[in-house]
């Protein structure tokens, strides 16, 4: 597989854009309700205990993230908005689509299973969108990554 083929890309990159704009949003709401400091933990994934995901998963939410849940709110927020930000503009698409994608199996291990429905459908599509971003790199289209990038793969000129 050649990762680094100039393809004409800009129909992945209105699917990027999308992403891009929809991830910033929701960073940005965090952000105005102040969503580190709030119960984000019980609004977003609900009764850890009672959650019905994996046992490995739910040790991991209740030895490492209930008990740092300002520094993994701050994570969130701020993972939201980069992510989103760079997606918009085709900036380290890439790397940014691999940082999201991480993101969302979280939110997918977590409540995403949890809860099913919705929420999980919208999860598992953005979760396909942003490996798609990784595999074909659509910033090269209607991007940054496009100006700073040669197409060789050789960097900045």
């Amino acid at each position: 597989m050649n990762l680094k083929e100039r393809t004409y890309l800009w129909y992945l990159s209105v699917l990027r854009i999308y992403v891009g704009y929809y991830m910033l949003a929701q960073g940005i709401r965090k952000y105005l309700r102040d969503f580190p400091k709030g119960d984000w933990i019980g609004r977003q994934i609900g009764d850890i205990a009672t959650l019905d995901v994996y046992p490995w998963y739910r040790s991991f939410l209740q030895n490492y993230v209930v008990p740092h849940s300002e520094l993994f709110g701050y994570l969130v927020m701020i993972g939201e908005i980069a992510v989103g930000a760079c997606l918009l503009l085709g900036f380290f698409t890439r790397f940014s689509a691999c940082i999201g994608l991480f993101m969302l199996i979280n939110y997918y291990l977590g409540p995403g299973m949890a809860r099913g429905g919705a929420p999980l459908a919208q999860q598992q599509t953005f979760i396909i969108a942003l490996a798609v971003f990784v595999l074909a790199n659509p910033g090269r289209t209607l991007g940054l990554d496009g100006l700073l990038f040669n197409g060789n793969g050789k960097g900045a000129r």
